[in-house]
């Protein structure tokens, strides 16, 4: 993976953050994208710190243009696309479905699902066969934890359905496209939440804990190397367990 160039959105914290440092570590290089310019130079901060190279990228996954500009900023950089990891993300409750929020539902579908449409169409412009892209869903996607998400939960939804079909059409390519679906982590989006949930759920998961950063960051590492190679169009569960547990 020395010399090859990632793409990582929403990467100026939590998970996007700890998916940039691990592919750097990996020997990639990274452009951080992310809604927030001073968010994404934190990130390169710590690639940079750890003697590898990033730049950093404000983009706003919900405009139309924001494919156009992910893939410009990487070629500018560093000439290249190699993988793209599509994770930046809106988690914002939209209301039940009788007083549905329709302005944030429409963010929503911007940032969460024609956002990764829109950069996976150009990055699959560039790509050299053998091409990796990876969606970041989430476990909501197959199973509701409640009441007031269906903003989010439908995006996730048609994300994964999304990943198979892309899977699909760039077979010609060469490139590999495969979705993580992550359960409750520990980031600054959760960071709000009771502990008392945390600990019901980890004690109803079968890892008894709550997932991390660099457990995402691990999957990730994977659907970008080697070691996946025979893995495309599938939508990987990163959760402990919580989905099967009831």
């Amino acid at each position: 993976m020395d010399g090859e160039v990632a793409v990582v959105t929403g990467a100026g914290a939590g998970l996007g953050r700890a998916i940039a440092t691990t592919l750097a570590s990996a020997g990639m290089a990274v452009v951080a994208v992310d809604l927030s310019l001073q968010a994404a130079e934190t990130t390169v901060a710590a690639v940079t710190g750890a003697g590898g190279r990033a730049k950093a990228v404000e983009v706003d996954l919900g405009t139309a243009n924001a494919g156009e500009a992910i893939v410009s900023a990487a070629a500018q950089a560093f000439g290249r696309i190699d993988v793209l990891v599509n994770n930046a993300g809106i988690y914002r409750p939209g209301g039940r479905l009788p007083d549905l929020d329709w302005d944030l539902f429409e963010r929503t579908c911007a940032v969460n699902l024609f956002g990764p449409l829109r950069a996976m169409i150009e990055a699959g412009r560039h790509m050299q066969p053998g091409g990796r892209i990876i969606n970041v869903s989430s476990m909501e996607s197959l199973r509701p934890s409640g009441p007031g998400i269906a903003n989010y939960s439908a995006t996730k939804a048609a994300l994964n359905a999304l990943t198979r079909q892309a899977a699909v059409d760039f077979a010609d390519q060469g490139i590999r496209v495969n979705a993580i679906l992550p359960g409750l982590i520990h980031t600054e989006g959760t960071s709000g939440a009771a502990k008392q949930m945390f600990d019901m759920i980890a004690a109803k998961a079968p890892s008894r804990r709550i997932g991390e950063p660099r457990d995402i960051a691990g999957a990730a590492l994977f659907l970008a190397s080697p070691a996946s190679a025979y893995v495309n169009g599938h939508c990987l569960v990163v959760d402990g367990g919580i989905t099967i547990s009831g």
